[in-house]
């Protein structure tokens, strides 16, 4: 019956990360794709750079917010006790385990979207989301880190690529937990590849900066 419940809760987190808000809200205001349109990509920066801050804004909140959502489903779903008989074993931190597991497959559905022929984001707000609901400390250090990057780089993708890679830092840090810091990891993986092209253009110097006219990537 555990074994039911955590299914249902993978799926159920899936088709909510499978609500990519950039795509619903350019399709739905702007009769358009956001996948079609400036660098391909459906996420925050490119809905700013493409359908203003606005828009941006509300997609960042959507993505951020259905993960919450996911998360708070998983716990009605999943009981303590049952959350710690199943992942007790994995790590010290049960719930915090739960929590990942529900913003995993949210973050998967937000990259590989059913709804949308399985072209999404790449899951830098939705692990986001996960990240504010595991430990609020470690998001705001990792968004100040984020958003310093940015002061000086003007490189998006990279404060992103950033702070996925010190996610299981500061996990590791804050919990000494190894379950949650090899879980972590995980997410820093997906976040990482997702951003495989950004990565290939930073080293050639040809990634896109904030204030730069954007290009199809």
């Amino acid at each position: 019956m555990i074994i039911i419940k955590l299914v249902i809760v993978a799926i159920i987190s899936y088709l909510l990360g499978s609500c990519n808000f950039g795509v619903i809200i350019s399709k739905s205001l702007k009769k358009g794709d956001i996948r079609e349109s400036g660098s391909g990509n459906a996420g925050t920066t490119n809905m700013m750079r493409t359908y203003g801050k606005t828009l941006g804004i509300l997609t960042i909140i959507g993505d951020i917010v259905k993960v919450f959502v996911a998360i708070w489903l998983a716990f009605k779903i999943m009981s303590v006790e049952e959350t710690k008989m199943i992942f007790d074993r994995i790590s010290d931190n049960p719930q915090y385990v739960l929590k990942s597991f529900a913003g995993l497959f949210a973050v998967a559905g937000h990259i590989f979207p059913c709804f949308f022929k399985f072209k999404g984001g790449k899951g830098v707000a939705t692990s986001g989301g996960m990240v504010i609901m595991i430990d609020w400390r470690i998001a705001l250090i990792l968004f100040a880190i984020f958003v310093l990057t940015i002061l000086i780089t003007r490189y998006v993708s990279l404060g992103s690529i950033i702070m996925a890679v010190l996610y299981p830092v500061f996990m590791g840090l804050f919990h000494k937990d190894a379950g949650l810091v090899i879980i972590s990891l995980v997410f820093t993986l997906i976040v990482v590849t997702a951003h495989r092209e950004n990565i290939k253009k930073l080293i050639n110097h040809t990634e896109n900066k904030i204030g730069s006219k954007n290009k199809k990537a």
